[in-house]
């Protein structure tokens, strides 16, 4: 599409679209989400997709009414764009967009990946070409964004550093500050080089740099980068570009501001990093695919596996003995190693299903005869859990490990349970499909035969999801017990590497097994070495199911999203 003579500039036109799109993004998991069902949602689109149609080609048979004579276009608006000036139009926009998905990532994996994730990021990026391409855009505007740039960058990383920590609290503003001013100084450059003419172009060139950022931010940063830095460097990419362009000016106080630019952040994330690696311990290896980061550190008496955001898994291995213990939140007078000990004193043998492998710590339970299948979707984990950590080698049961997701190996499994764990949180994330109702009908037919448990870890900083399997539990006629289980003091024998951490888990049984759990479950242990609350959930005839189903299940319901913006 070309601008006719005599027709206004058609650029706010793309900033209107932005607006919209901008309000779809804010209200979709503010109101849609949370009211309309995944098929109802599917249906709405497809229908305005159509109406979308319909008006395109009306225009479009308008357009074609009002053309003119091709002979009658003046030479003058026919532009020659260089070739080097759309691979630069190409670069800016992958550039802006992998700075966008690296700031997302962070934000899920905290709060997980849904619709939530990407309101902040995404919502500034829309944001970025409603401001930009309005016409009010002005050159200096683009230098400010530069300063903003810098400040944000320096911000963040004496915040946070780059290293797999929480993005929580004073980061989080540092970090949307920061994709913002990444936004807006990438679209700020993109209108200074936009053309006259050729506006067909221009968007086609921008809308492949967006594809090509998008790919290389799901696939190319995992393997290039063990950390997720890609949206760091992107920042430090622009502020070299924005240096460069200040050096041209060629006066003092343009090479001071320069200075003081690219020198900020540097300075910040060096004070930053080497003061979190003097107190950090030993790290032995990081891996990262496309499933996250994690990393192997070794402290004092053990091996921590972590990812960016939570412990995932600890062993002793200052001695053969020692290893086999379980740890951190899989300890004996946690609510799943109460559970596991007594289904043993009733049972010669026992099956557990197990979703999430962390460091294959549930092994450590295993008798000889017993069963235990892992199910975990990423080969990280799997490798990490075999090759470093000797909970699965030591195992005396029989083992299996595969490669799936959780909820689709249970139901395609044949074998019956004594008990099924969920664990496959990837840090404070809730993995939404493995809670809802569907979810769960698939859990209790493997735990039907041997009358088992469900246990749900749900140890979370931002995130209370008791509410929420509750309710699906309730409409399946199921109890809900929250456990939530603090040592005080280890012994010889149990609850190594867990003294003062809380360990919540979510058992799921029938009604009539709630008084044997809590028998198993008592408040208080070894003169209160070990404090337990045990809260059952009995659901009462008039409350109102707000179960999660497949079809519609909303994060934010379960969100405390003041918890996170405050970093409690």
């Amino acid at each position: 599409m070309d601008a006719r003579p005599g027709e206004s500039d058609p650029y706010h036109l793309y900033s209107i679209s932005n607006a919209g799109g901008l309000a779809a993004v804010i209200l979709y998991p503010l109101s849609v989400e949370r009211a309309v069902g995944l098929e109802e949602q599917v249906f709405l689109w497809q229908g305005l997709f159509w109406v979308l149609a319909g008006l395109v080609g009306v225009a479009g048979f308008f357009v074609l009414g009002r053309r003119g004579d091709p002979t009658e276009v003046p030479d003058e608006i026919t532009e020659l764009i260089p070739w080097r000036r759309v691979l630069a139009w190409f670069a800016v926009s992958a550039l802006t967009c992998v700075g966008m998905l690296g700031a997302t990532h962070h934000v899920a994996a905290e709060i997980g990946s849904s619709p939530m994730a990407w309101v902040g990021p995404f919502g500034a990026y829309l944001l970025s070409f409603l401001v930009v391409f309005s016409g009010c855009w002005q050159p200096r505007s683009t230098l400010l964004c530069l300063g903003w740039l810098a400040l944000s960058l320096t911000g963040f990383v004496l915040s946070k550093g780059v290293s797999n920590a929480t993005v929580s609290g004073p980061a989080v503003f540092w970090l949307l500050s920061l994709v913002a001013a990444g936004s807006f100084y990438g679209n700020g450059l993109l209108y200074e080089l936009r053309p006259t003419q050729r506006f067909a172009r221009f968007y086609l060139v921008l809308a492949a740099g967006g594809v090509a950022g998008g790919l290389f931010a799901a696939f190319g940063a995992p393997i290039l980068f063990l950390r997720p830095t890609e949206f760091l460097l992107v920042s430090c990419v622009f502020l070299m570009i924005g240096a460069l362009r200040l050096l041209a000016r060629r006066d003092a106080v343009t090479v001071a501001v320069t200075v003081l630019i690219v020198c900020g952040p540097v300075l910040g994330q060096a004070w930053r990093q080497g003061h979190e690696e003097a107190e950090g311990a030993t790290r032995l290896r990081r891996f990262r695919n496309i499933y996250g980061c994690a990393t192997l550190r070794s402290e004092e008496a053990g091996l921590v596996l972590s990812s960016e955001t939570t412990t995932h898994g600890t062993q002793i291995v200052t001695n053969p003995e020692a290893r086999r213990r379980p740890t951190l939140y899989y300890t004996e007078s946690s609510a799943v190693g109460r559970v596991i000990e007594e289904t043993q004193k009733l049972r010669p043998t026992m099956r557990i299903g197990a979703v999430g492998l962390g460091a294959g710590t549930l092994a450590a339970y295993a008798r000889s005869g017993d069963v235990i299948d892992f199910w975990d979707i990423d080969p990280k984990a799997i490798r990490v859990a075999r090759e470093f950590f000797t909970f699965v080698g030591d195992c005396l049961g029989q083992l299996q490990i595969e490669q799936a997701d959780g909820r689709r190996g249970l139901a395609a499994a044949q074998a019956d349970y004594d008990l099924i764990v969920i664990d496959a949180f990837c840090g404070d994330a809730i993995p939404a499909h493995l809670l809802t109702r569907e979810a769960l009908e698939i859990y209790m037919r493997r735990l039907e035969k041997r009358q088992g448990f469900l246990l749900i870890h749900a140890s979370n900083r931002y995130s209370t999801i008791f509410p929420v399997v509750a309710a699906t539990a309730r409409g399946l006629d199921l109890a809900a017990v929250n456990v939530v289980s603090t040592v005080g003091a280890t012994t010889d024998t149990r609850d190594w590497d867990s003294v003062g951490i809380p360990v919540q888990y979510i058992v799921v049984c029938r009604g009539s097994q709630v008084e044997t759990l809590k028998g198993w479950l008592p408040g208080e242990e070894d003169e209160g070495r070990v404090k337990r609350e045990v809260a059952p959930y009995y659901p009462r005839p008039d409350e109102v199911a707000a179960e999660w189903t497949d079809d519609r299940h909303a994060a934010l319901e379960a969100l405390d999203v003041g918890r996170y913006l405050r970093g409690e």
